[in-house]
């Protein structure tokens, strides 16, 4: 059979990193293997599912580009799938009606604490007769259905990541199948859907780990294939507590507002718990599927560091052909910066952008680079006025170079500046920065010989002739 695999998300609020990495490595997994990935919306939680919720959840996954080969599927379209699964578990003896209140299940909760010990339900319920449960029900006391635990082996979870976790029976208790309201568990839910839709691989977060012998003994209970589970290490802040808002986590959608690019995003997440046998870290979408394998996966929690995110993104900033920048970063321009560029060819228009590709870490950063193209000429003689030019030769110098340049390139300008550093004697720091103080008027910016191509021959001898001494 081949191989199925599930993700599985809440839509009780917006997609969040560690979701969306859980999301990635299902996707990874499934194309490396060649399995089946389906989405499935878990909205059993109806107080807190939101369609709004969904759509963001969608529009996340969508941007990353992780399409799914099925689904989504709704969790709250299939209630009756989950109590004819309970009624076949209350007719086996498996499952039982619990009629305990609230109050009643608070003092056994309390008498724990008192004794210092975990809190297991008393099964009190499991000793009701047919008659007597009969009895309650015509009265219409409300109640829900618990699973009974029955004594037996430790459970054993065997994790691809993590190896095999014990679990006593004796701590895990009876637990809620169906809620008074007639709403099933996450627990039996999942299993269910998991046995209907025939999900051989479970890879999801860390935090599951004390769900899965439930649902192990759910599986075993309705005669189910149990899959193989991989549970993921948590995605860790800086000060290596769990990942929240104070570390600025945000909404994934958020990044991409920011100016994150999605394959940057991509290969940074996937190394949030994973490394390369060849130890790369900038690699394709295809480089990480052929090498990609769960064993690899850290147990230990992994640190999202906005730092290393963002100078992956310059990386793949830097990966980008002139029109492949330009149709990224085209929407960050302001409308005033988009004006100014209007004024040039559309071929110009993408070697500007081009051009300052090394100063950006995020597409958001595109106006402030931008400047050094829009500046008026008042702004550009008060700051060129600011800075001290040394009489070392350098600008006249490279006057005389740019009047032996036959064909006015950027390759032609870069090899002038180069052999100012070769016939002044001057470190490259030395020739570069006056160079640029004089034809620009900013002491960094884009790419020296693109920007002296870009503002054309006349303009920067013009400039450049102010500053001979």
């Amino acid at each position: 059979m081949t191989p199925r695999l599930r993700f599985a998300p809440s839509p009780t609020g917006n997609l969040h990193i560690g979701t969306l990495r859980t999301a990635l490595f299902n996707w990874i997994f499934a194309k490396a293997i060649g399995a089946t990935l389906i989405l499935r919306i878990e909205d059993t939680d109806r107080s807190r599912s939101e369609s709004e919720f969904e759509t963001n959840i969608l529009q996340g996954l969508e941007w990353l580009g992780l399409t799914m080969d099925e689904g989504p599927y709704r969790q709250s379209e299939r209630t009756e799938h989950y109590h004819a699964h309970a009624h076949r578990l209350l007719e086996s003896g498996k499952a039982y009606r619990c009629f305990c209140t609230e109050a009643e299940l608070d003092r056994e909760r309390a008498a724990a604490d008192s004794a210092k010990r975990p809190y297991v339900y008393s099964g009190k319920c499991r000793a009701l007769s047919p008659v007597a449960v009969a009895a309650k029900q015509a009265e219409g006391i409300p109640h829900t259905i618990k699973f009974h635990v029955a004594t037996g082996d430790a459970v054993i979870v065997a994790d691809i990541i993590r190896g095999n976790i014990s679990f006593e029976r004796a701590v895990i208790g009876d637990f809620v199948l169906v809620k008074s309201d007639q709403t099933p568990s996450y627990n039996f839910a999942v299993v269910v859907d998991d046995a209907m839709m025939d999900i051989t691989h479970v890879i999801r977060g860390e935090d599951h780990i004390s769900n899965t012998p439930k649902q192990i003994l759910l599986f075993e209970a309705l005669g189910y294939p149990v899959p193989q589970f991989a549970h993921l290490p948590m995605i860790l802040g800086p000060d290596k507590s769990k990942l929240s808002k104070r570390h600025g986590a945000t909404g994934v959608t958020e990044y991409r507002a920011q100016g994150f690019i999605a394959d940057a995003m991509f290969n940074y997440l996937v190394l949030l718990g994973w490394s390369a046998p060849d130890g790369r870290e900038v690699m394709t979408r295809q480089d990480i599927i052929d090498q990609f394998a769960l064993e690899r996966i850290s147990k230990s929690g992994a640190v999202f560091d906005i730092t290393k995110l963002k100078w992956m993104n310059g990386q793949y900033i830097r990966r980008q052909t002139p029109d492949q920048l330009w149709a990224l970063v085209s929407p960050y321009i302001s409308s005033d910066y988009r004006q100014v560029l209007g004024g040039y060819s559309d071929a110009m228009q993408r070697a500007i952008v081009y051009s300052v590709r090394d100063n950006l870490d995020v597409l958001t950063d595109i106006d402030r680079f931008l400047e050094v193209y829009v500046v008026s000429d008042a702004d550009y003689s008060q700051r060129v006025s600011e800075f001290k030019f040394e009489s070392d030769g350098v600008i006249p110098t490279f006057v005389t170079e740019l009047h032996h340049i036959s064909e006015w390139t950027a390759a032609a300008i870069d090899q002038a500046v180069e052999a100012v550093v070769a016939k002044t004697g001057l470190g490259k720091g030395k020739v570069f920065k006056p160079i640029r103080v004089a034809v620009s008027g900013f002491q960094s910016g884009p790419h020296l010989g693109e920007f002296i191509f870009i503002l054309g021959r006349d303009k920067v001898l013009t400039r450049l002739s102010e500053k001979e001494n």
